[in-house]
């Protein structure tokens, strides 16, 4: 139990830090000047590609784990439903 643990809680940590690598990278282009050129242009669609990829992969995370959503609530109440019967 404490593994599988340990195994979430690094996911969830290589996700945010690519997420607030992403975010840095957005505002760092939008600092510096860099967004109105081509070399921009193209950092900022790497950007937003991985944040979104990561975002994704943690929400998608997040839901099978029930932290977010109806995932554990939901299969814990249709449990103890059908063990009412």
């Amino acid at each position: 139990m404490a593994n599988e643990r340990l195994g979430i809680l690094e996911l969830v940590g290589v996700a945010l830090v690519f997420i607030l690598l992403s975010a840095a990278g957005l505002a760092a282009s939008f600092l510096t000047g860099i967004i109105y050129n081509i070399d921009g242009l193209l950092l900022v669609s790497i950007c937003l590609m991985m944040a979104f990829v990561f975002t994704a992969m943690l929400v998608a995370f997040a839901r099978k784990q029930g932290w977010i959503g109806r995932g554990k609530s939901a299969e814990s109440a249709s449990a103890t439903v059908s063990a009412g019967k």
